[in-house]
């Protein structure tokens, strides 16, 4: 295996869980999978499934010339029955596109543990390391602004301190019992969750309230609460949920908002964690629908063939999840979808409120929980105030160029983006592709080009300036809002996507709103063709 090339960079372990990062990749044949698996010396073995295809500038600069290079990256983040200790063994299984696959031992030597240590400072400094190394050749490569934006997703958030003593927390939080406050759960990924969470704590500080998040910070596997207060902000790292319930009954908790789970360790026992909260504390549970979590730990209800499941009775359910590796399904080690649903099921029934954004994110839970009453779910779709783009005029209308905006991962249709490409040139058509921001998969270079990560303020000019006229927003799972969507038809652009979700809701609408009719490639080329022909009377 002389032509493949290979690096685990990171690898923490703590209760079970594993995060880890590298990239991988062949000369000659492409890879479509890469998995981490831990043996036990009893023969029993679990694999954690990467995501794979992100884009790794310090590879490609490294080995110049090698086209599989610069989408090689991969990110692992799963829990695992038993861990990897004396007796066990680790390995890195590559998969290629024509069925063969490479076994690629993983030195345990390697692993950075999180679990015995009292401080993490350590293992982190070797976790900062390396992406100080990887670092280098970005400023090799003069990509200041790129490194920048790197360190800065990385650090973001990380505990700055931690509560260990729940008789001393509220010193230590210079907070009173008696002072109204709202504990929000939630994830710290970025993107629309987050930016609703911003603003809903904005208004809470606005009315003199204390904000408590809880949350995950993958990157050391911790659990964090993160504090806000009209003068102060500061993240702290908590030893888990039992802490947190035992804090909570010492403060004021007026509102309990779970606004995201996803990406937490120990998944299972988020709804556990909210039922328990509410009846001990009697506050008020606002359900914040921005995903389908509460459905199914494939969050984005992509199944176990990469498409969107549509909620199909439970017992397919089941079987799916047991061979399914989207989203975050590696944290639900039980892998039981009956008892997912029963325990979700129940949080439903004793919210106070159920808000979704659309009445298609609505119609789905209900047909998900169809003997719940959902009574007190409301619909209120997003104020979208900060958008003042105005108009967007094209610079040419002559030649159809296909803009897509964000980080196009799987469910967000790379591999739409992928294959359109590929029937572009059997066609042999003057059609580009322009993805402002990057795509997590190989796309033939004379077709599509990528702009890699933007500020949000620049999108109005690199659309212009790119010569795109028509949008696609090739998202393959029922999304519950879309900031991206609202964003292009306050530019007045042409704007196409599949008939899922909330973005079909509004497009449906839309006067250069287009819904496609089906995922067929072939189809949904003929179909933006035409589109563009309409709406330029070229």
């Amino acid at each position: 295996m002389e032509k493949l090339h290979w690096s685990v960079d990171s690898l923490v372990l703590r209760n079970q869980t594993y995060f880890g990062f590298g990239w991988a990749f062949h000369d000659e044949k492409l890879i479509v999978g890469v998995k981490l698996t831990v043996k036990t010396m009893e023969g029993s073995f679990q694999a954690i499934s990467a995501s794979y295809g992100n884009a790794r500038e310090d590879v490609s600069s490294h080995f110049s010339g090698k086209q599989n290079a610069l989408h090689s990256g991969f990110v692992m983040y799963g829990s695992c029955k038993f861990d990897a200790g004396a007796g066990e063994s680790l390995f890195l299984l590559v998969e290629f596109e024509d069925g063969t696959s490479a076994e690629l031992p993983v030195s345990i030597s390697s692993l950075i543990s999180l679990e015995k240590t009292s401080t993490n400072t350590l293992p982190l400094v070797k976790q900062f390391w390396t992406f100080f190394k990887r670092g280098i050749s970005l400023i090799k490569q003069f990509k200041f602004k790129l490194l920048i934006e790197k360190i800065q997703r990385y650090t973001r958030n990380r505990p700055t301190g931690s509560l260990s003593d729940v008789s001393r927390a509220r010193i230590q939080l210079g907070v009173t019992g008696a002072q109204p406050s709202v504990l929000i759960i939630d994830h710290d990924l970025g993107g629309g969750a987050n930016h609703y969470r911003e603003r809903l704590v904005a208004e809470k500080i606005q009315e003199g309230k204390v904000v408590y998040i809880f949350s995950f910070h993958i990157a050391t596997l911790s659990y964090v609460l993160m504090v806000r207060k009209a003068d102060s902000s500061e993240t702290l790292s908590i030893p888990g949920y039992e802490f947190l319930i035992e804090l909570c009954k010492s403060l004021t908790i007026d509102e309990i908002v779970y606004n995201t789970g996803v990406s937490f360790a120990r998944s299972e026992e988020i709804p556990q964690l909210i039922i328990e909260l509410k009846e001990t504390l009697n506050s008020r549970l606002l359900l914040l629908v921005h995903d389908f979590f509460m459905v199914c730990p494939s969050h984005f209800l992509i199944d176990n063939t990469n498409k969107y499941c549509g909620i199909p009775d439970l017992s397919k359910c089941q079987s799916c999840l047991l061979n399914n590796h989207n989203g975050f399904t590696t944290l639900f080690s039980a892998g039981d979808m009956y008892q997912w649903r029963a325990l979700w099921g129940t949080v439903l029934s004793v919210a106070d409120e159920v808000r979704t954004f659309s009445n298609n994110t609505l119609e789905l839970l209900c047909k998900a929980y169809p003997s719940i009453d959902l009574s007190r779910a409301v619909v209120k779709p997003h104020v979208v105030e900060y958008i003042d783009f105005g108009a967007v005029r094209p610079s040419q209308t002559a030649e159809l160029r296909v803009g897509v905006v964000g980080q196009i991962g799987l469910h967000k249709g790379a591999q739409i983006v992928q294959r359109l490409s590929e029937e572009i040139l059997r066609q042999q058509l003057n059609v580009k592709i322009v993805v402002i921001g990057s795509i997590e998969t190989q796309c033939d270079g004379s077709v599509v080009t990528q702009t890699g990560h933007y500020k949000h303020d620049d999108l109005a000019k690199l659309i212009e300036s790119s010569g795109v006229n028509v949008m696609l927003f090739p998202s393959i799972w029922p999304e519950t809002f879309s900031y991206v969507v609202q964003e292009l038809m306050e530019m007045k652009l042409p704007v196409a996507s599949f008939d899922l979700g909330a973005p079909a809701e509004r497009l449906a609408s839309y006067q250069k709103g287009l819904i496609l009719k089906n995922f067929d490639v072939p189809s949904v080329l003929n179909e933006l063709v035409l589109f563009h022909q309409r709406i330029y009377s070229v």
